[in-house]
């Protein structure tokens, strides 16, 4: 199950937007804050949900608004006023679907001490709910629970035996150095790391996130898909991610898309981001850079590389396709110009002092420091 279209009206802060053409695999949304990244995730989750009227509401000032997505070839609508939301589907899309998984940005888990293992849970209505996104409170039970049982002979299906043995390689996929270990009698996670064993609640804040999505998805997979036994490497569904990049220091943003992509290779992922360092790694087609006023959106046209973003510098992605105006801070901004200006007006004082002021804040290696220091050096004469 694959989204090739999107339409939104009215809906949250967005007016109008209209995407064509999502790629099959890979779709990273980007935007200055507020433009409606969040927005789009939610809508499209409010596709594939019953129960969650809650989660997308008609932009102020309107009495309704729409959603329409097309799926496979075939159109997935949704009416919604201030009353009510009205769910049509035409041709072969049912309400609520098992296929789609939403990760929101609750993404960090604390401690939670497991007294017993229990049975699976039924999510009759899981797939129902998809706009309140995944919960974060029973990967712990479910892990512990998949790897006991793994020891014993036919206590899982093949297929679960396989999540499982993914599961365990996903505490390595960011950072060899780290591994799943054991469990113990405290049903504690143990995972081994360069400064020895500890707790994986202990792990830090981006190592959980990375966690929460893969071994969300693996958990939420088996749950959902109980009878039909799915494999989670298989899994040719819809995963939505907000904020990826969410608590990962920017070397673990470059590697995050290609971890999910290779752990879930037949998925397609909708996933929203600030970060430079995810759009790097992006292939020509795989970006959607929005831009828009007063919630009319459209994704920008971008002059794209043929091997996409993968050679460009941070600051030209910042730039070209974040729109960001300027890389440096108001404060160099406002020196500079007082050191343009000097020179402009041979003012040898005030030149000196920019200079002066100019060099406590530049990189030691910063290669215009050279001539700025030969501009004021040819005024002085």
């Amino acid at each position: 199950m694959k989204i090739e279209s999107l339409k939104i009206k009215n809906v949250g802060g967005i007016s109008s937007l209209t995407l064509d053409k999502f790629h099959p695999n890979l779709n990273i949304i980007c935007g200055e804050n507020g433009i409606g990244k969040t927005n789009i995730l939610d809508s499209i989750a409010s596709l594939f949900s019953f129960f969650d009227s809650d989660y997308v509401n008609v932009k102020s000032g309107f009495n309704n608004g729409y959603l329409e997505c097309k799926i496979d070839g075939c159109i997935k609508q949704r009416h919604i006023n201030k009353k009510y939301i009205n769910l049509i589907d035409k041709q072969c899309v049912n309400i609520g679907d098992f296929n789609l998984l939403y990760l929101k940005v609750n993404r960090v888990f604390d401690y939670n001490k497991e007294g017993s293992i229990h049975s699976d849970p039924t999510f009759s209505d899981r797939a129902n709910r998809n706009a309140e996104g995944l919960d974060n409170s029973d990967i712990k039970q479910w892990f512990v629970s998949r790897y006991l049982h793994s020891a014993q002979i036919n206590n899982l299906t093949e297929t679960q035996q396989k999540n499982i043995a993914l599961a365990k390689k996903c505490f390595s996929f960011l950072d060899s150095r780290f591994n799943f270990s054991r469990t113990n009698t405290l049903n504690e996670i143990i995972v081994e790391t360069p400064t020895g064993e500890i707790y994986f609640e202990l792990l830090s804040s981006g190592f959980k996130s990375i966690l929460f999505i893969l071994l969300g998805v693996i958990k939420e997979i088996e749950y959902r898909f109980q009878e039909h036994h799915v494999q989670a490497s298989e899994f040719d569904g819809i995963i939505l991610i907000d904020e990826i990049e969410l608590h990962l220091h920017p070397e673990w943003q470059g590697k995050v898309c290609s971890v999910l992509t290779k752990t879930f290779p037949k998925a397609q992922f909708i996933i929203s981001t600030h970060s430079p360092h995810v759009i790097q790694t992006a292939e020509a087609n795989e970006v959607i850079a929005l831009s828009g006023e007063n919630g009319h959106l459209e994704k920008r046209t971008l002059d794209i590389a043929p091997n996409g973003f993968k050679g460009w510098t941070i600051e030209e992605i910042l730039m070209d396709v974040m729109a960001m105006k300027d890389t440096r801070t108001e404060l160099y901004r406002e020196i500079k110009e007082k050191f343009d200006d000097a020179l402009d007006n041979n003012d040898i004082e005030a030149a000196t002092e920019a200079y002066q002021e100019l060099d406590k804040l530049l990189h030691p290696t910063y290669p215009l420091r050279a001539l700025f220091k030969m501009q004021l050096d040819k005024l002085k004469g």
